[in-house]
């Protein structure tokens, strides 16, 4: 008979940017506990709230699934004598794997007969393999960080409160630190504190409802925006959607009911991200707007409980939100009574980095290494240093030190009441993107380059002063600013070689301060790598494009895209055969060795010597107008000739000038492709 199973992990209150990864972990790796445990199953999904983590499942069988298990012993040879009677080999090799003497079978591998020991293990019933494997489940989760309680050594993020376990209406009975499983489960604190005790599974969900607690995630997502919706049309206006923020206030909630507040529209004078920052981030609101996009001195926030003296609730946060915007409007005024360049001067106030200097060594390494990537790039130069100049000046007024997150926004803003052009405002502004992962990219040329340069200079300072991420170490966030750097220079398709921008970076630091040398690059090429792969191409592609090169990332990315199209082709896989032939004897030759074609014989080598020549002048005309496609067409154009030959001759004739030319012939065949990718490297065909 198949049951439901149902495993609640009661905790204290998790962080919300723990609770969507836990549930995804919970679920992932409790499918995969029950594939191990022999454990047929239907439809898995998790539940939870900041209090609880729980997985459902349902149809699960009652006992595992029969296991054989197949154990080889000697040779036939020493396991039967001449008369075919076992050997004390074969009796010993029986009783080790606990089955008679009489049960051995007799098997060919590898010409050699052997003896087999076949033994089904009966499964078990469900309750007991559960009931030992649940605590290395709940142990096996992973969080950012973790703590101790009591006198165990136990770790979890928050203490462990309770634990359900039910398969169909039994407890599957197991403990943690001397808190044992059971059916009884916890409603919302304040309005049903009380126990709820559940009989079977299927029952929790709506069990908890009845308790004011909305288990299901996506249920209680959809009651938030609705509510928060509903909640501002009263008002005239609409709710500012966020995603992120939508996200966190679901996973800080059990019982979400929305209300709307108001603040003095005075507070409107303070310019809008940094309003929208105090409300989002500080106090997880959502800011409202009017059908035009304009902010309304309106808020919408939403409250862990029902819908009494809701009213009373709006008013206690109006205050907590005046007392913020105060201050925001303080330290705006006190902001705006020197220009943005005032505060340049101060940068060597603060230290960028241990070692590295303070953001004054960092601003004018900035300037430098900006305005030579601009020329690079076709950026203006003028525009660039400007907002090089300029871009970390925002660090040391009043509101980004109070929220960090303005860095940049705020820069961007005073810039443009100083009266500073609109390109290096907009490049102030854009040297920060993005902020998350997968976040808005820089959109201007000027914000492109100081965006890279900005993450250039700290990557290369710090790997030149022996920091390099190493394991799964990253303090520093080196990583993420690599893989941010490989993404603008891929959206923004420049032909700028990595090697030379690091080697320009390093020129920044005065001298002794260490060398990145090969490390950066490499480190690089792998963010690349995981760019390549982020973007769906198939990893034997991207190994074949990055053993071409990996110093300019868009680049790769085109080469990426031209052999992803060329392998769909038909007759591919015959090309690449033909090229690996090549490519493989084409090692043997002499580097450097040149082709005579009267040496070459036989009338397929003349063949081929003619289709090379056509092959090169249409490959070279495609690679110098970046067509990576016309490359591997006049790469596939070859893939006859090279069979004919590879079939007609035998390359490595005892004439060492036969020989020899034949090899070079080949090495320029091999050549053709090798601009834009590996072919060796790709999946299919002889190697």
């Amino acid at each position: 008979m198949a049951e439901t199973f149902l495993l609640e992990i009661g905790v204290e209150e998790l962080p919300a940017r723990f609770c969507a990864p836990a549930l995804e972990q919970v679920k992932t790796k409790g499918e995969a506990l029950l594939r191990e445990l022999r454990l047929s199953s239907g439809v898995s999904r998790t539940y939870g709230t900041p209090r609880r983590l729980a997985w459902l499942v349902e149809g699960l069988s009652d006992r595992q699934a029969d296991a054989e298990t197949v154990a080889r012993g000697p040779a036939r040879a020493a396991a039967f004598d001449d008369e075919g009677k076992p050997t004390r080999a074969a009796e010993g090799f029986a009783r080790s794997q606990g089955v008679p003497v009489t049960s051995l079978t007799v098997e060919g591998v590898g010409g050699r007969e052997y003896v087999f020991a076949r033994r089904t293990e009966a499964g078990l019933p469900t309750e007991i393999v559960l009931a030992k494997a649940l605590p290395g489940l709940i142990a096996s989760l992973d969080f950012p960080r973790t703590m101790r309680w009591g006198t165990g050594d136990f770790r979890f993020p928050r203490p462990i409160r309770w634990l359900v376990a039910l398969l169909g209406a039994e407890v599957v009975p197991f403990d943690i630190e001397g808190l044992a499983s059971g059916r009884t489960t916890y409603g919302h604190r304040t309005l049903h504190p009380g126990p709820v005790t559940l009989t079977r599974p299927e029952v929790y969900v709506e069990a908890l409802r009845e308790a004011h607690v909305l288990v299901d995630v996506d249920e209680r997502r959809r009651t938030i925006w609705t509510g928060v919706a509903a909640a501002v049309q009263a008002v005239g206006g609409v709710p500012c959607p966020n995603g992120e923020l939508l996200d966190e206030v679901t996973h800080i909630n059990e019982w979400p009911t929305a209300f709307v507040g108001a603040f003095d529209a005075a507070a409107l004078e303070v310019p809008e991200p940094a309003l929208v920052t105090v409300m989002r981030v500080h106090q997880r609101y959502f800011p409202v707007e009017d059908t035009d996009g304009r902010l309304l001195p309106h808020f919408a926030g939403v409250r862990n409980g029902g819908a009494h003296n809701l009213a009373g609730v709006a008013a206690g946060n109006e205050k907590v939100l005046a007392a913020r915007f105060a201050d925001a409007r303080f330290f705006y005024a006190e902001d705006r009574k020197h220009p943005l360049s005032a505060l340049v001067g101060r940068l060597d106030t603060v230290v960028f980095a241990e070692g590295l200097g303070t953001l004054a060594d960092k601003t004018a390494r900035l300037v430098r290494l900006a305005g030579a990537l601009a020329r690079r790039v076709g950026a203006d130069p003028a525009v660039v240093e400007r907002a090089a100049h300029l871009c970390k000046a925002d660090r040391l007024t009043h509101l980004v030190y109070e929220m960090p997150e303005l860095e940049g926004t705020m820069g961007a803003y005073y810039a443009a009441a100083d009266g500073e052009p609109d390109a290096v405002a907009r490049a102030i502004g854009e040297h920060v993107l993005p902020r998350a992962a997968g976040g808005e990219l820089p959109r201007t040329a000027a914000g492109q380059v100081l965006a890279v340069a900005d993450r250039l200079d700290t990557l290369a300072g710090q790997f030149m002063a022996g920091r390099a991420p190493s394991g799964s170490a990253d303090p520093l966030g080196l990583r993420r600013a690599g893989s941010v750097l490989v993404r603008i220079l891929e959206d923004a398709g420049w032909d700028l070689p990595i090697a030379g921008a690091v080697r320009e970076a390093e020129g920044g630091y005065p001298a002794g301060t260490g060398e990145a040398g090969a490390l950066l690059p490499e480190f690089l090429a792998g963010r690349l790598r995981g760019r390549l792969e982020e973007l769906g191409f198939r990893y034997d592609v991207v190994d074949a494009v990055l053993a071409a090169g990996t110093d300019r990332v868009a680049d790769a990315v085109r080469r990426c895209r031209a052999l992803t199209a060329a392998v769909g082709a038909a007759g591919w896989e015959d090309t690449v055969t033909a090229f690996k032939r090549a490519g493989n004897l084409a090692r043997q030759g002499e580097p450097g060795a040149g082709v005579d074609p009267a040496a070459l014989g036989h009338e397929s080598g003349q063949a081929l010597f003619a289709a090379l020549g056509a092959a090169r002048e249409a490959a070279g005309a495609a690679l110098q107008a970046g067509d990576y496609a016309g490359v591997l067409a006049a790469t596939a154009t070859l893939r006859r000739p090279v069979d004919e030959f590879l079939t007609a001759v035998l390359v490595m004739d005892p004439d060492p000038a036969v020989r020899r030319s034949r090899l070079a012939l080949l090495a320029a065949v091999a050549a053709i492709p090798a601009t834009v990718a590996d072919l060796g490297r790709l999946q299919g065909g002889e190697r």
